[in-house]
């Protein structure tokens, strides 16, 4: 229906709702991003459902880790979405039919962050927005909240945690997202392993990769992590990861 390009240097990455406080929408919680913005907005035929066209857009990104999602009343007003948001009406749809999420894609080492808004409208059609930001610089990663690291697990089995080195090759995780990592995991009922992957060539993955899973649990337990985790690798034996990142630890439920 619609489609456009442009290089932004203030795309608002809205990782919350819109609250409506003193006659004015308020956000809550967001990030500024500069980079190239591609958005498409899109009506689907009739008799199309909204909830399964936003599974189905995120099912076409395996590797991908969520930001923020919301659906139906807990996404707030559909108006502030479509008028204040995205600047377009045609976008306003009913509020308990609404689906929004804000995902991180990494491809060769460059990040991409994909924003998808799905709504049914009054008059039964069902709208699509979906934006792709690629950052001019990837800069520090952004944090996945403890629920959404619930909803990486429920819909794809594991979540796969944002890991940096410094230049001494010594494995980092942001302090915020590690204590979203030790929230979920102490608020949770199962039991978890931390499994550890390594694509590198010319190094010994199965060790390596044990060795990034066993540094990832004391940077947990250094957080105040209680429960016991366990640690697992399969080093390059995991054909099915190979094309996100060379080296990942996941966080899986038992």
């Amino acid at each position: 229906m619609y489609s456009s390009e442009a290089q932004e240097s203030n795309y608002l990455l809205m990782l919350g709702i819109y609250r409506r406080i003193n006659n004015e929408w308020r956000t809550q919680g967001g990030e500024t991003v500069s980079g190239s913005v591609q958005r498409k907005t899109l009506e689907l035929p009739a008799g199309a459902d909204e909830r399964e066209f936003f599974t189905s857009l995120k099912s076409q990104m395996p590797n991908r880790r969520e930001l923020f999602s919301c659906s139906g009343l807990l996404c707030g007003p559909s108006n502030a979405w479509a008028n204040t948001h995205f600047d377009s009406r045609v976008l306003y749809g009913l509020d308990a039919q609404q689906h929004y999420g804000v995902y991180e894609l990494e491809q060769a080492g460059k990040l991409l962050y994909v924003v998808i808004y799905v709504v049914r409208r009054g008059n039964g059609s069902v709208m699509a927005q979906i934006e792709e930001v690629a950052p001019a610089s990837s800069g520090a990663r952004l944090v996945t909240p403890a629920k959404s690291i619930g909803n990486a697990i429920a819909e794809l089995g594991y979540f796969s945690i944002p890991l940096q080195f410094t230049d001494g090759q010594n494995l980092e995780v942001a302090a915020a997202q590690l204590q979203q990592l030790v929230d979920f995991i102490q608020a949770d009922t199962g039991r978890f392993t931390l499994v550890g992957h390594d694509y590198r060539p010319g190094t010994d993955n199965l060790v390596a990769a044990t060795e990034h899973a066993v540094a990832l649990q004391a940077l947990l337990k250094s957080r105040g992590l209680k429960k016991p985790v366990a640690v697992f690798s399969v080093g390059r034996n995991a054909p099915a990861g190979r094309g996100a990142s060379p080296v990942r630890v996941d966080l899986v439920r038992q």
